[in-house]
């Protein structure tokens, strides 16, 4: 068995700062980053952007959730209902969600590590390769962090949250983290119909279990944050 990169991107939206071109530019880098320093490793992308990529644009397989039915109901729902003045926080939180979770549902293969890294990060020489092979049963992401939003909800996303730019779990843990983002989707749509906020970062940590978590300090991944044209390292 070998491992799976999981490419979460959105190369034509309607959100964020980045053109299309810079997205693009930005997931063949991490594709690269992912030969350098996983070499041998499986990669996917799941788009959910707001049309389909084409087929050969990357040099691995792309799965558009741009006519995904369920996703782009609840999307649209939101979108033609909310008053909300930063919509982009919820609708991003919607796709990721649900995208992820489908895609766990209907992956096919074996793999020994399923890592899920975003779409505009890089990893970068200090990513170890080993670390995450070696955490058997477990998941591994960044320490916890204190919540730097503050939000109006009852959806009780709690004050932590977990840093989602680049993360794994074993496989054994498949079935899990299927249940986790359900419950996930579950709070983000909750949250879409009764004028609450919530995101993926806030929700994992709030549904994850702590038994099956070993976190890090460093996880050696970079990239560009659009809204502040800062580069960040974790």
């Amino acid at each position: 068995m070998t491992s799976l990169f999981i490419v979460t991107s959105a190369i034509h939206t309607d959100y964020g700062e980045c053109v299309t071109k810079d997205r693009i530019e930005q997931t063949r880098e991490t594709l690269e980053s992912i030969k350098t320093h996983a070499p041998d490793s499986s990669v996917v992308i799941i788009d959910g952007g707001n049309k389909s990529v084409d087929n050969d644009m990357f040099d691995c397989e792309v799965i558009n959730y741009a006519n995904h039915e369920e996703i782009q109901y609840h999307l649209h729902e939101f979108l033609t209902t909310c008053d909300d003045i930063n919509p982009g926080i919820i609708a991003k939180a919607i796709l990721e969600i649900m995208k992820i979770e489908e895609y766990l549902k209907n992956m096919t293969g074996s793999y020994e590590r399923i890592f899920k890294i975003s779409g505009r990060y890089k990893l970068n020489s200090k990513f170890n390769y080993s670390t995450h092979l070696e955490a058997k049963d477990k998941v591994v992401i960044l320490q916890p962090r204190l919540s730097d939003c503050i939000y109006r909800s009852d959806v009780k996303a709690t004050m932590m949250q977990y840093m989602t730019r680049c993360w794994s779990f074993d496989s054994s843990l498949l079935s899990e983290i299927i249940k986790t983002f359900g419950k996930m989707k579950k709070d983000v749509l909750y949250a879409s119909k009764t004028r609450k906020q919530a995101d993926i970062e806030h929700l994992l940590y709030k549904h994850l279990k702590k038994k099956i978590v070993k976190t890090i300090g460093v996880m050696g991944v970079e990239g560009y944050w659009a809204p502040a044209g800062v580069l960040i390292k974790e």
